[in-house]
């Protein structure tokens, strides 16, 4: 019997209209757990991210450094919330769509994201995908580091880890492989599977989709 098609999915501006991790940073900020500054700090990330340049060792440590020392449960209590009242309104109904859609053919779903899966995770389970790939955070003694286990989920580094996902669940190859992105940051995947979908891509994932034939797919920002 032959394996499901396998369908991936980037989370941040694909699925969402905006990014999760950059709008909890913000989120942080206005419940008090870090300073405003850090907002600031935050617009020059996403920038770098926007531009396929973000140093992802220096974020990492700004973005988990509110969850240093603090348990798994403890960092739930923030991040619910989160979900409910920030990511909620967020989604996408028409990348939902999308999700279904491959649902209903009986493919299986994989959610891949650079974001620490802190964050993936419970937005993962608000969506109903049962298979997540994120960037892994380190707990010692039961608490968090504030450091990520490499490799990121970030570029090459998605493509790594969505391999090993593949082997781990028996998929030998990409073909009939299925990503959709948004971020030029995606690439390296992007180019393996065998149906890559720019979705409401950047302006530098928009120009490679078009010189290689790559769907472009224009989603309604609501």
């Amino acid at each position: 019997m032959s394996k499901p098609d396998l369908a991936i999915f980037d989370l941040d501006n694909t699925i969402l209209n905006g990014d999760s991790d950059y709008s909890m940073i913000n989120y942080l900020v206005d419940i008090n757990l870090l300073d405003k500054a850090a907002k600031l700090k935050n617009d020059e990330f996403i920038k770098d991210y926007q531009q396929g340049q973000l140093d992802f060792n220096q974020y990492t440590n700004f973005a988990l450094k509110p969850y240093i020392g603090k348990t798994q449960d403890e960092i739930n209590e923030i991040i619910f919330p989160f979900v409910e009242r920030i990511i909620e309104p967020m989604i996408n109904v028409f990348a939902l769509k999308l999700i279904h859609d491959h649902h209903d053919k009986g493919d299986t779903i994989l959610l891949a994201s650079a974001t620490n899966e802190l964050i993936v995770k419970p937005i993962a389970e608000r969506l109903s995908i049962n298979h997540v790939i994120g960037t892994k955070v380190e707990f010692k003694n039961n608490q968090c580091s504030g450091d990520f286990i490499p490799p990121s989920a970030l570029g090459a580094g998605k493509l790594k880890l969505v391999e090993r996902w593949m082997k781990a669940h028996q998929y030998d190859d990409f073909s009939g492989v299925t990503f959709y992105s948004d971020s030029i940051n995606d690439l390296p995947l992007l180019e393996e599977v065998e149906f890559p979908k720019a979705v409401n891509p950047d302006t530098k994932l928009e120009a490679i989709s078009n010189e290689r034939g790559w769907e472009v797919i224009y989603l309604p920002l609501i």
